[in-house]
């Protein structure tokens, strides 16, 4: 069996509150290699292999447990943004709200 994955070290912001850094160990998404052999017969199969990351701290502002973010990350459920929340981060990333603004 043979796959090479690039692993890195890297701090991703927080599912639930979006405002704590947490390190986490990101695995690049790979092909993996599989050979398998039968009687003087020989194949080989080639299998995708997702991008995972792996929580290694809690978060510092909200106090989430590593199991709590490991299981927002993986299953993408997370805590919804209000309409509120949502134009205080297009006006931080400075981003038009109106639509022909000159503003």
């Amino acid at each position: 069996m043979t796959g090479f994955a690039r692993m890195s070290e890297i701090e991703i912001e927080c599912p639930f509150c979006r405002i704590g850094k947490i390190k986490t160990l990101h695995r690049e998404s790979f092909m993996q290699s599989e050979t398998t052999r039968v009687s003087g017969r020989r194949s080989t199969r080639s299998y995708y292999r997702p991008e995972k990351y792996e929580v290694l701290d809690n978060c510092p502002n909200c106090g989430k447990s590593k199991k709590e973010l490991q299981k927002a990350i993986d299953t993408g459920k997370t805590k919804k943004m209000t309409h509120e929340e949502r134009i205080a981060m297009l006006k931080k990333r400075g981003l038009p709200l109106v639509i022909g603004s000159n503003k």
